[in-house]
C-alpha cells in the first residue's frame, strides 16, 4: 500500500521542504436513505484516504489509510465528518498514526464532527505515536444533536518501549469541545511542554507510563453505563483508570506502563459498549 518513497524516518522528516509537507483534507458526509445509511459526499485531497470495506448489512465502516507513511512537523491533517439524521458511522485506521521529530512547526491534526438526530458514530483509530522532540497540535469539534450518540475512543504512546525508544521532549496541544444541542457539555485543553530533562517522566506528568488513552461516551443511560463500564475495568500493575460522568457524558481515562495492555482494555471497552447500543466491532481490531 506504502511506496518505498512514501515512507519517511523521522531524520528525513525533519529536512523536508515545506513543499512537500502532508496537507490532507478529509469531508465525509452520510444520510439515511431507503432504510441504510449511504454516502452523499466524499473528499480527499493530499496523503489521506477513506476505504470502505465491504458492509454486508453492516454500518458503513471508514477506514483511514496515511499513504504518506507518518507525519512531522509543518504536516497538517483535517477531518470533517458529517452524519444526518439517523445515519450511523464507524471510523478506525488501517496502522497506528507516527509523528516524528520536529524542526520548530507543530504537525496539526484538526477534526470536526457533526452527529444529527438518532446518528450514531463511532470514532476508534489505531493508536498515535509520538517519538522523541514531535511537537502535536490536535483538536476535536464536536456539535452533538440532543439524541445523536457517540463513542470516541483515542490512545497517545510515547515512543516504541519494545524498540527500546523512550520521549523526553517534545509540545503536546490537544483540545477538545463537544456541544450537545447547541450547549457546551465538554471542554477541555491539555499541553505538555517538554523542553528536555526527563520532564515527561516527573510525576506530576506521565511518571512512568507510557501511553494514555481516553474513551468519550455520549449514550443513553449514562449513570447505568457507567456502573457497567466499572464493572469489568480493574486496574492492574502499572496500568491505572479512572471512569467519571461529565455533564451526563461518560468519561473514561487510562494511563499504563504497558501500552499493550492499556490497549487491550480500552479496546475491551469499546467492544462492551459496542455491543450495548448494537454498533459492529470494527474490522480493524477483529483480531483482538
Amino acid at each position: 500500500m506504502m511506496s518505498g518513497n512514501a515512507l519517511r524516518s523521522e531524520a528525513d522528516a525533519v529536512r523536508l521542504p515545506g513543499s512537500v509537507r502532508v496537507e490532507a483534507r478529509l469531508r465525509l458526509g452520510l444520510a439515511h436513505l431507503d432504510g441504510q445509511s449511504r454516502l452523499t459526499e466524499r473528499h480527499e485531497a493530499g496523503a489521506f484516504r477513506f476505504r470502505f470495506p465491504r458492509a454486508h448489512g453492516r454500518p458503513p465502516e471508514a477506514v483511514l489509510v496515511n499513504v504518506a507513511g507518518g507525519l512531522a512537523g509543518g504536516d497538517s491533517v483535517s477531518i470533517d465528518i458529517r452524519l444526518g439524521p439517523s445515519s450511523t458511522l464507524a471510523l478506525s485506521s488501517a496502522t497506528a498514526e507516527r509523528i516524528y521529530r520536529s524542526d520548530g512547526s507543530a504537525t496539526r491534526l484538526t477534526n470536526r464532527l457533526e452527529i444529527g438526530p438518532d446518528a450514531r458514530m463511532l470514532w476508534l483509530p489505531q493508536e498515535t505515536i509520538l517519538f522523541e522532540g514531535a511537537a502535536l497540535k490536535r483538536s476535536f469539534d464536536i456539535d452533538l444533536a440532543a439524541t445523536g450518540q457517540l463513542v470516541l475512543g483515542e490512545m497517545l504512546y510515547f515512543g516504541r518501549v519494545a524498540s527500546g525508544e523512550t520521549v523526553t521532549r517534545g509540545d503536546i496541544r490537544d483540545r477538545w469541545r463537544l456541544r450537545r444541542a447547541g450547549r457546551l457539555a465538554f471542554a477541555e485543553d491539555l499541553r505538555l511542554d517538554l523542553a528536555g530533562g526527563g520532564a515527561l517522566r516527573d510525576p506530576i506528568a506521565l511518571g512512568e507510563h507510557v501511553a494514555i488513552a481516553t474513551l468519550l461516551l455520549a449514550l443513553p443511560d449514562p449513570p447505568d453505563l457507567l456502573e457497567a463500564i466499572r464493572g469489568i475495568v480493574t486496574e492492574e500493575p502499572g496500568l491505572e483508570i479512572g471512569t467519571t460522568l461529565v455533564d451526563g457524558l461518560v468519561l473514561l481515562r487510562a494511563a499504563g506502563k504497558d501500552a499493550a495492555l492499556l490497549r487491550r482494555r480500552l479496546l475491551r471497552v469499546a467492544r462492551f459498549v459496542l455491543g450495548r447500543i448494537g454498533m459492529p466491532y470494527p474490522r480493524a481490531f477483529t483480531n483482538e
